[in-house]
């Protein structure tokens, strides 16, 4: 198959001349590449762009090359293993054998969740193209791509896409996603996090089990240590939250690769979001396929909140276990206590949030717990309000909630959800504007607990300037949403602060 566009000449391959088509004439909705180079890139792209459903050959072969890097690292593992005699080599060909199903379900485990980031993407492929269009620019700069050997579009095509309403199709989309993975590796690879202890848990993940309970040892020095937690940790991140994620949260907060994979773990363990996807992965062929799309394009939205939230709040460099150790336990404390622990009017957000999901077909616990992690967020916040003021975090939450209740600041989050979110740009300034409110909230609280102040007293002493906020929240409500009077109540927020 080639695009209509280009010429036999061009493909290269006279031999299949008779019988190529080109991509605007297939009439199936599906087609899948068993081998290498049956399609041209440009004839993928322009049958994905009159509506077929295709990825590359790459991505449809993956599978065999993810088991033959398994294949080859268990090799050398038992290679090892053998020489050093504690393994025959009949017991290690049986051993190999043994392991074919569970190595299969790795691997299929791997390639489900990289099509999935593929499908994620191509579901809001306008929402995503400015965050892509960023990652090929740094690429380029960082001589990593070229977009014409790839086939990928220029910056002025992009903006005939963006006019057009039109973003990447799913084989380009699949290429960006490549460079990414390649990218974040090389990153890893070079920093010092494979050599975090924490992140040896990617070793016992990648094997099959019966090799970490046996040769936990053998595994722990592996000549390909390195490399293959990069890989792990690589892939689990980047297919869960797509290409574009690591690179606009590090280009975002000026930090490294290790740095934002740090921050996302640190973000998925405290909040216990590998559950919440996994319930929403449970979802295939229950539930329509838009709706699950959205409930994983959400909780990924929801990681890059979070990671973004512990890059700005936790600049120090402790260790993760004691992180999570510290933290973990109230997020799941504070989710445990949310419905006593909220003021009634928050409360009744979180029940109206929590009703739109479940009216969408979501399942009522987990259009809950979905809903309630906008309120679980502080916690990295509350912990350290509560030890500082030498209070218990009921006593800090309370304080908090009812700060963010008397001076309507989920009033104020509700209005920055209204903004636009077309481009990755527009959904960072409206996270940025978010997490401010919530900074505003952390700095009144602090105040509070600190003087041992009554909040009753605190809202009397400030009535005008809240007085004055609840106008301007009344006037902005009924207008179309805009930045501009949500920044002028920022200031005026900082300023009561």
């Amino acid at each position: 198959m080639k695009a209509s566009y280009e010429s036999h000449t061009q493909v290269g391959d006279k031999a299949t001349d008779a019988f190529r088509v080109n991509g605007n004439e297939l009439r199936c909705k599906v087609v899948g590449e068993g081998g290498n180079l049956g399609c041209t890139q440009n004839g993928r792209i322009e049958y994905a762009q009159k509506g077929g459903l295709i990825y590359t050959d790459a991505i449809d072969n993956s599978a065999g090359v993810d088991c033959s890097d398994h294949e080859v690292n268990i090799k050398i593992l038992l290679g090892s293993v053998v020489e050093a005699g504690d393994l025959t080599l009949k017991q290690r060909n049986d051993l190999l054998a043994s392991m074919t199903d569970e190595v299969g379900r790795l691997v299929l485990a791997d390639n489900y969740y990289q099509t999935q980031a593929l499908d994620i993407a191509t579901h809001r492929p306008l929402y995503v193209l400015d965050g892509q269009q960023r990652l090929m620019q740094w690429l380029e700069k960082h001589g990593r791509l070229n977009r014409a050997v790839e086939f990928l579009p220029t910056d002025k095509e992009i903006a005939k896409r963006k006019a057009a309403k039109m973003g990447l199709t799913a084989p380009e989309n699949a290429v960006v996603l490549a460079y990414a993975k390649m990218s974040v590796f090389d990153d890893l690879v070079a920093s010092n996090l494979p050599d975090d202890a924490y992140f040896n848990r990617a070793l016992k993940a990648y094997f099959p089990q019966v090799l970490t309970e046996k040769f936990g040892a053998a595994i722990a020095t592996h000549p390909l240590k390195r490399e293959i937690i990069a890989t792990f940790i690589t892939n689990t991140v980047v297919n869960r939250t797509g290409a574009t994620f690591v690179n606009f949260i590090a280009s975002e907060a000026g930090a490294t690769s290790a740095d934002v994979i740090r921050a996302f773990t640190l973000a998925r363990e405290i909040f216990d979001l590998e559950p919440l996807w996994d319930q929403i992965d449970a979802l295939d062929d229950r539930v329509d396929t838009q709706l699950q799309l959205d409930l994983l394009s959400k909780l990924t939205a929801i990681a890059q909140r979070a990671s973004r939230w512990i890059l700005r709040v936790r600049a120090e460099s402790t260790d993760l276990p004691t992180l999570i150790e510290r933290y973990q336990p109230a997020a799941r404390e504070l989710r445990a206590n949310l419905a006593d622990w909220l003021p009634k009017t928050a409360y009744t957000h979180w029940q109206e949030a929590t009703n739109a999901l479940v009216n969408a077909g979501v399942e009522p616990a987990l259009a809950q717990n979905l809903t309630a992690l906008e309120f679980i967020f502080p916690v990295l916040d509350l912990v350290d309000l509560a030890q500082s003021a030498s209070t218990g975090l009921e006593q800090a939450a309370r304080a908090y909630f009812g700060i963010d209740a008397e001076i309507s600041l989920t009033g104020w989050r509700a209005q920055i959800n209204r903004l636009p979110t077309d481009t990755l740009w527009q959904t960072q300034a409206r996270g940025s504007a978010r997490d401010e409110v919530y900074s505003i909230a952390s700095q009144i609280t602090r105040g509070l607990l600190s003087r041992r102040e009554d909040l009753n007293e605190w809202c009397n002493q400030n009535r005008p300037a809240i007085d004055r906020l609840c106008k301007l929240l009344t006037a902005i409500s009924t207008q179309e949403a805009d930045l501009a009077p949500v920044s002028v109540a920022l200031r005026e927020l900082r300023h009561l602060a």
